[in-house]
């Protein structure tokens, strides 16, 4: 995994000759639905104009956002005519992503700018200019969003390439993407998952949070909760927070504890167990080995011990730790029988995933 091949492990085959992804498809389905609304609160966080699209297609997720927000979109073909002619509101710059040199983009409405740029990268033979195009853009704006798919989510651990998808020449895991992206300068405040689309909400699509030079150390941590708290919210919570335009990204917890009492007379604080098993579920396996393992150190009478040592099972098992995997579900099943569906389950599951190329 090195920089000649983009981070991603050895012996991947990339698409030589990626196809010109037409955005003419409408099925009704959203993909990556909350990139955007997430842009759209940070701008207003920002007291940002400007939603610039690097890579929009044909924009209809970007143009949902005027007239609260300016919108610029960039890309080429057949995507550009089409936003030209259907959005004169828009301004609409034609661009070739993997030569591009300048910005065309003054820096006074730059860092008045939250950029977006997503699921574009992996269309690239060669993504260095694109990320080059984002430094620079971020020198003055403030934020910058990237979202591609997750491919060991998507494809399974074992894909080696290239793409299902044949506008794509390339898929990153998400160490593999922080990797690319830190590499070029763009360490992002917050890495995680986002959901793929809104009619199976599974989160099988990397975000990256990239904070503007105009961030200090303190303004980058507070991105990054921030980021991951709204990811974690539901809707009602967002909602909430997004009327109030919030000023101040501390402020979101305070918005979300409201909400909930509002909506609960009795709100518990989420156990280990359950802090634990949302980190597998997002990817975040450094942080749930640690909170899960804390937990059977500090264990009492109370402890879940069978669930626990399922998850850890799980996360043994997306570590590609196999033998690992079965020992933990075997210690799981043989103190609570009850488990033992979970474990034939999981199972069940990694069949079917596997059947159909996950």
């Amino acid at each position: 995994m090195t920089a000649t091949n983009f981070f991603i492990k050895p012996g991947y085959r990339t698409r030589s000759q990626p196809a010109y992804f037409a955005d003419i498809h409408d099925d009704g389905v959203i993909w990556q639905p909350e990139v955007y609304p997430l842009a759209a609160t940070l701008a207003y966080q920002y007291e940002c104009r400007y939603i610039i699209d690097i890579g929009c297609g044909r924009a209809r997720k970007l143009v949902a956002l005027h007239p609260q927000f300016e919108i610029i979109g960039l890309d080429f073909g057949s995507n550009l005519e089409y936003c030209r002619t259907q959005y004169p509101f828009g301004k609409w710059i034609e661009v070739d992503l993997e030569n591009y040199a300048g910005t065309d983009i003054p820096p006074e409405i730059l860092s008045n700018a939250v950029v977006v740029n997503s699921d574009v990268i992996e269309c690239l033979v060669d993504p260095t200019k694109l990320m080059q195009l984002i430094r620079t853009y971020l020198v003055h704006a403030k934020v910058a969003l990237i979202s591609t798919p997750e491919r060991d989510l998507e494809r399974g651990y074992q894909d080696m390439g290239p793409p299902a998808n044949p506008t794509h020449v390339r898929e990153w895991n998400r160490i593999e993407l922080t990797a690319l992206l830190s590499s070029e300068g763009l360490r992002p405040a917050y890495c995680g998952l986002t959901m793929s689309n809104d009619k199976d909400k599974l989160r099988k699509t990397s975000l990256a949070v990239i904070p503007g030079s105009s961030l200090n150390p303190s303004e980058v941590r507070d991105l990054g909760a921030f980021c991951e708290q709204w990811l974690a919210a539901s809707p009602e919570m967002r909602e909430a927070a997004n009327h109030k335009y919030l000023h101040d990204l501390a402020q979101m917890e305070a918005e979300v504890a409201l909400v909930n009492t509002a909506v609960q007379s009795i709100t518990a604080a989420p156990s280990l167990l359950e802090i634990g098993t949302r980190h597998i579920d997002n990817g975040r396996y450094d942080e749930a080995f640690e909170i899960l393992t804390g937990a059977l150190r500090n264990k009492t009478e109370s402890t879940p011990i069978p669930a626990i040592l399922f998850q850890l099972g799980r996360l043994a098992d997306a570590r590609k730790l196999n033998d690992d995997a079965k020992e933990l579900f075997y210690q799981a099943a043989v103190r609570d029988v009850e488990v033992v569906k979970n474990v034939i389950d999981f199972y069940i599951d990694q069949v079917a995933r596997a059947r159909s190329g996950q």
